[in-house]
């Protein structure tokens, strides 16, 4: 019985929190663990595929699919709900001269004319934006071919991440279930997937998982910007640190919880 979709999040919640990045021009920065660590993710989960097709769902200001575009030979698509998320994303593939088709459509929508049509289908903070996330699981699972493979990351919003979120963000907790790894490969396996591996990603530590746009209003828009560069420094300077004293991924610091699977071949 397919799963019934709720959304803890609304149109105007995205178009506001895109709206704020129209005037940032982002790229992927390799001095972050985080980046180098799911970089190596989407390796290991397209090892194996020549010339795959591909589609990010919740594509909106995608920074990975230009990046996807441009060092994997592929036929890159995106899809988002959000208009003007959907402007940021084609404009990153433009500024990363990379080629790749961005569909401004409802997932649920699209997932009913593009029945196994992708090798690789990936989200990166998806899922976790429905009450029910199955529903979403179940819609991947029929966008890919047989044999094709998903990669699934979410916030990792539990340990120090909890408390920080309370205080900097306290919607970001009300618009995201939290979805433990063995929690997300237990959903995966009911939707018929074969899961591959799932755990904790991202490095020992990433402060900017949190979102700390509602301190804008409290310490004005130069102090938000100086609260932000104190937290990327931190994820930079510290998460390397931690990284070359081994600090294993975990749930108590590590940002993301991730899993790669695969849809098993038609009988």
């Amino acid at each position: 019985m397919r799963s019934q979709a709720k959304p803890l999040t609304d149109e105007s919640y995205w178009t506001t929190l895109w709206d704020g990045q129209q005037h940032k021009v982002r790229h992927l920065r390799w001095a972050y663990v985080a980046n180098r660590q799911l970089a190596k993710l989407f390796q290991n989960a397209l090892a194996g595929f020549k010339k795959p097709t591909l589609i990010e769902l919740g594509c909106a200001d995608s920074l990975w699919l230009p990046y996807l575009a441009r060092n994997y030979d592929s036929d890159c698509y995106g899809v988002d709900f959000s208009e003007l998320g959907c402007q940021l994303a084609q404009r990153n593939l433009a500024l990363a001269g990379a080629e790749g088709t961005i569909i401004c459509e409802d997932l649920f929508n699209f997932a009913k004319t593009h029945r196994s049509t992708y090798d690789f289908v990936y989200s990166m903070g998806l899922i976790e934006h429905f009450s029910t996330p199955q529903a979403i699981l179940e819609e991947m699972y029929n966008l890919l071919k047989p044999e094709g493979t998903m990669l699934t990351i979410t916030p990792n919003l539990r340990g120090m991440y909890t408390p920080i979120a309370r205080v900097a963000s306290p919607k970001l907790l009300a618009t995201h279930k939290v979805i433990l790894p063995t929690e997300l490969a237990a959903a995966l396996r009911a939707a018929g997937f074969q899961v591959t591996e799932y755990g904790y990603t991202g490095g020992p530590l990433k402060l900017s998982v949190v979102d700390y746009s509602p301190w804008r209003a409290v310490i004005g828009k130069w102090g938000h910007e100086v609260l932000c560069k104190c937290v990327n420094l931190t994820d930079i300077i510290v998460g390397n640190l931690f990284a070359a004293l081994r600090v294993p991924n975990q749930q108590l610091t590590s940002p993301y919880v991730y899993a790669i699977c695969r849809k098993p071949k038609t009988k």
